[in-house]
């Protein structure tokens, strides 16, 4: 079996149950509502009816995967089914209880999209103005003599005095 992981039957049966009566009884209301209650659509009946529809489902795989737990044949469970071993297999995922995995559809073709105008030309940049130069950064005691950094008269801005 693919899952490793034990489970307990009995647990699972009765969430089966609970989850397969709550279903069922809401179907039922509302194919039948209760006195004085507005009658649902048939749009609301089928939503409720699929639902029901799934729990069914789930229930069938639990216990179709319990059967084969027990050593039960594909062939006994199609025979339950009226189907051949082989339906049953394919309907319900063969040995680890999984539905098969569905066919991906194929990527739809991208639609043909029309050519995007080129930006407009970026204007020109402005001169600058002519701004003052910094001040000179006065000698700090205990300021590293880090090239380029500011240290004092004498010494640029920027690269050190060997132009690196």
């Amino acid at each position: 079996m693919a899952d490793t992981s034990p489970r307990d039957t009995a647990d699972e049966r009765a969430i089966l149950a609970k989850l397969l009566s709550t279903n069922a009884d809401f179907v039922a209301e509302v194919l039948r509502p209760a006195e004085g209650k507005p009658t649902p659509s048939v749009m609301a009946a089928l939503r409720a009816a699929r639902s029901l529809d799934g729990v069914v489902d789930d229930v069938l795989r639990s216990l179709v995967r319990q059967a084969r737990d027990e050593g039960r044949t594909w062939a006994e469970i199609g025979e339950i089914f009226g189907t051949s071993r082989q339906a049953a297999f394919q309907r319900f995922g063969g040995p680890g209880g999984e539905p098969p995995m569905p066919q991906i559809p194929p990527m739809p073709q991208n639609p043909h999209l029309p050519p995007v105008p080129p930006m407009p030309q970026v204007p020109p940049m402005p001169p600058l103005p002519n701004l003052p130069r910094m001040p000179e950064m006065p000698n700090i005691p205990g300021m590293p003599n880090i090239p380029g950094w500011p240290g004092g008269p004498g010494r640029q801005h920027g690269p050190d005095q060997t132009g690196e």
